[in-house]
This record gives C-alpha cells, sequence and structure tokens, in this order.
C-alpha cells in the first residue's frame, strides 16, 4: 500500500477558504428505541439547528444512498448520486468539504461513496461540527440561506470501492484463509457478540476486529498514528485489499477514512455488511474471540 494524500481537512483551514468549495453536513439524526435498538432519522432539524454557515445538506437516507434498496444506506446508483451531487452544486472540478455532528463516520461515508463515482477533491472535516464550534466560530440556523445553481458533476463509476455478498460469503466459507483479511468496524463488545439488539449477535467467520471508535481521540479527531500502528499490528498493511464491514457499511467508511489518513489505500467495503449477512439465516454468525 502506498502513502495517499490526506483526506482531512481542518476547521482552521476550512473557516480560511473564501470561495469555490461545498460544504456538506451529513448529519443523522440517531436514536434508541423501546426495545434498546438503534433507529435513524433524517437530520434535517439538526442541521436547521444549527450548521456551518453555507453548509448544504446531504440527505444519507436518499440522494447519497438507494432509498428502494432491501438495507438502510446501500449505495445509490450512478442516477441517483449524479442527481444529489448537482442538486447540491457539485460540478466536475468542485472542492467538496464533509463533516457531521456525530462520530464522523457519516461525512466519512459521504466522502467514500463520492470518490467511488469519481469525485477526486472530496475531504472530511477532522472532528466534524464539534472541531468546528469548538474552535469558537459561529454556527447558522434555519434552512439554506444561499441558493446555488445546478452543478454539472457526472457519476462515474470506478472500481475498487465496494463488494457485494457473494464476494464475502466466499471469503469467509473458503475452507482456507484467503488473501483478503475481512475487517469488522464495530465496537470490541459488538464483535464478540457480546452486545445484541436482538439480531444474530458476532461477526462473520474469519474476521478480525479494529473497532473505528477506538482510532479517534478524546475530541473525536482522527488518531491516524494510532490507525497506523493498529492496522500494522493486524497484519493488514502488506495485504493486497482488506475488506471492511460493520453494521450497516457506516463505520467500516470511518474505519476507511483513518486508514487513508493514516498513509494505507487498497481497502475495500462490503457495502450490505452485517444487515445484510445477518439477513441470510443460512450465514453463520461467530462470536467470541
Amino acid at each position: 500500500m502506498r502513502v495517499v494524500r490526506s483526506p482531512l481537512v481542518t476547521a482552521d483551514w476550512l473557516a480560511a477558504q473564501t470561495g469555490g468549495i461545498v460544504v456538506l453536513d451529513a448529519t443523522i439524526d440517531r436514536g434508541i428505541d423501546a426495545i434498546g435498538k438503534t433507529t435513524f432519522q433524517k437530520g434535517q432539524s439538526l442541521y436547521e439547528a444549527g450548521h456551518i454557515p453555507g453548509a448544504r445538506f446531504a440527505d444519507l437516507f436518499d440522494g447519497f444512498s438507494d432509498p428502494d434498496a432491501p438495507f438502510l444506506f446501500t449505495r445509490p446508483s450512478p442516477g441517483q448520486l449524479q442527481a444529489a451531487a448537482r442538486s447540491l452544486g457539485i460540478h466536475r472540478d468542485t472542492i467538496v468539504v464533509v463533516y457531521d455532528g456525530l462520530s464522523g463516520a457519516w461525512a466519512a461515508r459521504v466522502w467514500w461513496v463520492l470518490r467511488s463515482f469519481g469525485c477526486q477533491s472530496v475531504y472530511v472535516l477532522d472532528g466534524g461540527l464539534n472541531a468546528w464550534t469548538r474552535s469558537g466560530r459561529p454556527l447558522e440556523t434555519g434552512g439554506a440561506t444561499m441558493s446555488w445553481l445546478e452543478g454539472d458533476f457526472v457519476a462515474d463509476t470506478q472500481d475498487g470501492f465496494f463488494v457485494d455478498l457473494s464476494e464475502v460469503r466466499g471469503i469467509a466459507l473458503a475452507s482456507q484463509a484467503s488473501g483478503d483479511p475481512l475487517v469488522c468496524a464495530t465496537r470490541r463488545v459488538e464483535f464478540l457478540g457480546q452486545a445484541s439488539d436482538g439480531t444474530r449477535a458476532g461477526h462473520i467467520p474469519g474476521s478480525v476486529n479494529l473497532p473505528y471508535s477506538d482510532l479517534l481521540d478524546a475530541e473525536g479527531c482522527v488518531d491516524a498514528a494510532k490507525g497506523r500502528d493498529a492496522w500494522r499490528a493486524l497484519g493488514c498493511a502488506d495485504k493486497s485489499r482488506p475488506i471492511l464491514y460493520c453494521g450497516g457499511g457506516i463505520n467500516a467508511a470511518g474505519l476507511a477514512l483513518v486508514l487513508t489518513a493514516a498513509g494505507f489505500e487498497g481497502m475495500t467495503i462490503f457495502d450490505g455488511s452485517l444487515n445484510e449477512w445477518r439477513a441470510d439465516a443460512t450465514l453463520p454468525m461467530a462470536t467470541g474471540e
């Protein structure tokens, strides 16, 4: 894996820009239902409660995902993504900066999806909305206060960003270890099967665990050095194409962001992740180490 440029920008850098950038707010509204299961809703109300001035709302339920897919946050089709990008004023040469108000994994998902369709200049605000407010900078409330021209971005599907269930099934159920390791980005207790919301607990057989949340510092910024060390300790640094997954492809994108910031490339994401794997009762789940 060769070194690549950082996918991250700082709040100071973003505040110093005077134009030519589209800032996207990828916040979603996350909650817990009566039985302890995590729920997700559009983050429009949170966006309107306070966002970086000039930021545009990136809808992770529709434009940046396929709303008709059987699993939440499935990658969109080229046409869906192109329409969403153009509606937000993204052109072929636009610099895009994405952030969210949670862990940064939602912004990372938009970053990964845009890259998978050929967007070359897309970055994530390190530390997200919290980094912006922590620096003492103001927020804007309500809907977008500025209008913009429709963009001309053309979605061009790139190879190497996503793999599907059939490929992961072949690796996980192979009699001999594949050269492509499976890396689970969920929290440790979830990987071990010790935390369950009623779905089949654990992880895909043969996986190793590298929780995305463990690779953030106390302020929610990416700790690239920790990510680099952890990746090498797992023995993945010399692998040709590690496959990342999590519950629904979000924290996996966060892990891909950390690894890219740490200087690695070549990883891909199992888009359906555990949502799709668990849905097939014939596929085994592993628990413990």
